[in-house]
């Protein structure tokens, strides 16, 4: 007897969201599959018609949490033409993501936090890529290197006690000055845009 197709939503959702709320909880090694399956009030087999592995479910967890930060930041990148415009605009929405995180934070594994935060930065990588590939940049390196040495110099300086001491004012400046350094881009010149 063949398989019926897997549908989303109904009760994949339901395991999905037990799940994440688990993950936040206990971390991945310390959430069995029994677990999720008792909260969602189901059998292991119903689990294993959703889904292949606890791995797999992990990345649909996982996708779930990034799709709106994801389009959020798409949406706040595509009017960016110049540093300073993304600097007035990305500080203001880490922040309030910031705020978010910290919610779930008490109660999120350190496994799970680690994980979610290279997710984030797989995720926003093409991202910044594409923005910087429309700044007006003279520099001879490739722009997914330029694009990962400004995401992860960006989180290296929010992530610091130094940072967080600073004044809005001076932590955008902090931010201005790397990304003109690390991207060569001109201030006299006009930006390109596509």
């Amino acid at each position: 007897m063949a398989r019926k197709p897997v549908l989303e939503g109904g009760k994949r959702d339901e395991i999905t969201d037990a799940a994440m709320e688990l993950f936040f909880e206990n971390g991945y090694e310390a959430t069995s599959v029994r677990m999720i399956m008792d909260r969602v009030g189901g059998e292991i087999g119903m689990f294993y018609h959703y889904f292949k592995s606890k791995d797999m479910l992990f990345d649909t967890v996982a996708e779930r949490f990034f799709l709106n930060y994801r389009k959020n930041f798409e949406t706040l990148l595509s009017g960016c033409s110049t540093p300073e415009e993304f600097a007035d605009k990305f500080l203001p929405v880490y922040a309030r993501s910031m705020e978010q995180f910290d919610r779930i934070n008490g109660n999120m594994h350190w496994s799970i936090q680690l994980a979610m935060q290279s997710r984030t930065m797989m995720s926003l990588l093409p991202l910044i890529q594409e923005t910087i590939e429309k700044w007006d940049m003279h520099t001879e390196m490739p722009s997914g290197i330029i694009a990962a040495q400004l995401l992860y110099g960006i989180s290296g300086t929010l992530h610091s006690a130094e940072f967080e001491e600073m004044s809005d004012e001076d932590s955008k400046k902090a931010i201005i000055g790397f990304i003109y350094k690390v991207t060569g881009f001109d201030k006299k010149k006009k930006p390109c845009r596509e």
